[in-house]
């Protein structure tokens, strides 16, 4: 089997969410933080025969650079990557000691929906460092028909705030759907983003990639359908 280059995005992304990877026999990838405030799921080209489990992915994928135009077999205990001249034999992790997802996410349904680009996630970023802001919130503003990006820093009201429009809203409600800018680990590209009161949030790729994050937010967020 080869692995695609799209593939080898989706685990570098992966490697950033949970050091750990369970890869479950078909063409599905997922992957849940260990603080299982961040789940992450795709599928990719290549179906997978066995059920492996890789302790360190970033070591993991580092090996598999080594290796020009690698292929690998997998095996019972260890997936060989070789090419015409060379090889590594990579031993598996026991799966039980990982941490992997155990079932899908149930999400509830969406108060709000809105579509931000991968331009818009970038300034997100760049704004949470110029200001040193933890905080990304999806927020209106009662008698306002639009919805914002705000960076901020809700422990502080006194601070400095970057606010961006981001799509129009017309509904009746108030909310503040907080979310940590340190758990956006997302591959680059434009999403869908579904948000529940229930504090948990749908992150769809609509462009580059087909993968899907579920991202928790804070405990802070409020909703209010007044």
């Amino acid at each position: 089997m080869k692995i695609s280059k799209e593939t080898l995005e989706v685990l570098k992304n992966f490697s950033a969410i949970n050091p750990n990877l369970v890869i479950k026999e078909g063409n599905k990838l997922s992957t849940i933080a260990e603080a299982k405030n961040i789940m992450a799921s795709c599928d990719v080209t290549e179906t997978f025969e066995k059920s492996i489990g890789i302790y360190d992915l970033n070591e993991f994928l580092s090996a598999l650079s080594l290796i020009e135009d690698v292929e690998l077999e997998f095996g019972d205990d260890s997936v060989i990557m070789k090419s015409a001249t060379s090889s590594i034999t990579y031993r598996y992790a026991d799966k039980s000691i990982l941490t992997s997802p155990d079932k899908e996410v149930n999400m509830p349904e969406a108060e709000v929906v809105v579509n931000i680009s991968a331009d818009l996630i970038s300034q997100i970023r760049r704004a949470g460092g110029a200001l040193n802001h933890p905080v990304v919130s999806i927020t209106s503003i009662d008698g306002d028909d639009n919805i914002y990006l705000q960076v901020k820093d809700p422990e502080n009201p006194s601070a400095n705030i970057f606010q961006i429009e981001t799509g129009d809203y017309s509904g009746n409600a108030v909310f503040d759907f907080q979310f940590l800018i340190a758990n956006l680990k997302l591959i680059p590209g434009d999403y869908k983003v579904s948000v529940s009161s229930k504090l948990i949030s749908h992150w769809e790729c609509i462009n580059n990639n087909p993968v899907q994050y579920w991202i928790a937010l804070e405990k802070n967020s409020t909703f209010d359908n007044a």
